[in-house]
């Protein structure tokens, strides 16, 4: 279950750390009817090699005190691999901080298939994940799990 939670964070603050990177360079603020705020700025840009940069950033704060900012970036070359990072801060409205970042690399080939990899961080806790096709491995501070992704729908294995 601790897997999970970190898992959930970790996921969160890498989406945080993204804000901004849907749309070609645009940029906006957004005000909720209580009083909370977003605003967010972000571009990608096609590169020499076909593939997309992008780069954004993001911040929003709640009613109730709590806010979080981020700032992430890609980069993808044209022919299956992309690299990525970003980080991040949140604080609870209790005044508990969270600080994290994100980094790593995914690629696909149609002669070998799938890989990629991926470390968060997050207080000091660092999440690992490796990919290579079905199988990915997933290394915390409480231990690692092998999950083996089905070839059909609905059938999974755990080592």
């Amino acid at each position: 279950m601790k897997l999970f939670t970190n898992l959930s964070l970790n996921l969160s603050l890498a989406g945080l750390a993204l804000v901004g990177l849907g749309l070609p360079a645009s940029a906006g603020t957004a005000t909720g009817y209580r009083g909370s705020t977003a605003n967010g700025q972000g571009s990608i840009v096609q590169n020499r090699t076909g593939g997309y940069t992008g780069a954004g950033q993001g911040s929003v704060k709640g009613v109730n005190g709590g806010s979080a900012s981020g700032q992430g970036a890609f980069g993808s070359n044209g022919q299956g691999s992309v690299v990525y990072g970003g980080s991040g801060t949140a604080t609870t409205p209790g005044g508990t901080p969270y600080n994290g970042s994100t980094s790593g690399s995914a690629h696909y080939n149609p002669t070998s298939g799938y890989s990629g990899q991926n470390t968060t961080t997050v207080n000091g806790k660092t999440v690992n994940s490796s990919t290579q096709n079905r199988t990915t491995t997933v290394v915390t501070p409480s231990g690692s799990k092998t999950i083996v992704y089905p070839t059909r729908p609905g059938v999974y294995q755990q080592q």
